[in-house]
């Protein structure tokens, strides 16, 4: 049964065994960036807490998550722990594993974990097989189910040209909030002008997004942008 919690709608939690299969994952995310706007979460390498802080920091980050993705390539102990926890708090998962011979053997000898034992895993072998699984995992998400049928009402007649810059225009200010709970309009405009886009064009497009329910842009001098 599921909890309430609060979550930031398009965000995704990866959990991922840091030496071996973090860099797979990181070189497939800007690409699915630029398709999606869904926003991918990893916590670790980078991460400059202490040990206690680093899974304090995990834990608030997979309860934010709308959904998780653990990668058990390699029985990796902080992953089985990180699966467990998202488990048993009722968030949606799904479970990877790495397949290819030379990945398996640098992870090291897969150890049978008992929050993984039995467990269904999507298998992947090549990146190209990793990102078509991330890729399905975004075309299913409700979040982004919500953002197509936003861009087909609010877009439907205007050319293909027209509809193309649109969606750049709105994956841009969504991917604008990746990783922060609200952030400042004025912030996040300034950075879309830095990209080449018009103050007017902007505009329009947070106060489509808004309509349509895909962020919230409060009201007063000091507005800030959250998804929704």
């Amino acid at each position: 049964m599921k909890t309430q919690r609060d979550t930031v709608p398009n965000q995704v939690f990866i959990g991922c065994p840091w030496r071996i299969i973090l860099p797979k994952y990181e070189a497939v995310l800007p690409e699915l960036r630029k398709k999606y706007p869904i926003s991918f979460v990893i916590v670790g390498r980078g991460d400059r807490q202490d040990a206690k802080d680093l899974l304090d920091y995990i834990k608030q980050s997979l309860l934010a998550s709308s959904y998780a993705v653990f990668d058990a390539t390699g029985g990796n102990a902080n992953v089985s722990l990180e699966y467990g926890f998202a488990e048993g708090r009722a968030i949606d998962l799904a479970l990877y594993a790495c397949t290819h011979a030379a990945t398996k053997n640098a992870a090291g000898k897969e150890a049978i974990i008992s929050d993984l034992a039995g467990k269904s895993r999507n298998h992947y072998k090549q990146k190209e097989e990793l990102e078509r699984l991330l890729s399905h995992l975004c075309v299913d998400h409700s979040y982004t189910k919500r953002f197509e049928r936003f861009l087909r009402n609010e877009f439907r007649r205007a050319s293909k040209g027209e509809k193309k810059s649109a969606r750049a225009l709105a994956l841009k200010i969504i991917h604008a909030l990746d990783k922060r709970p609200e952030r400042r309009r004025d912030d996040l405009v300034q950075e879309i002008l830095a990209a080449g886009y018009s103050g007017v064009e902007i505009n329009k497009m947070l106060t489509s997004l808004h309509r349509a329910k895909l962020i919230n842009c409060s009201v007063g001098k000091y507005s800030v942008v959250t998804i929704t």
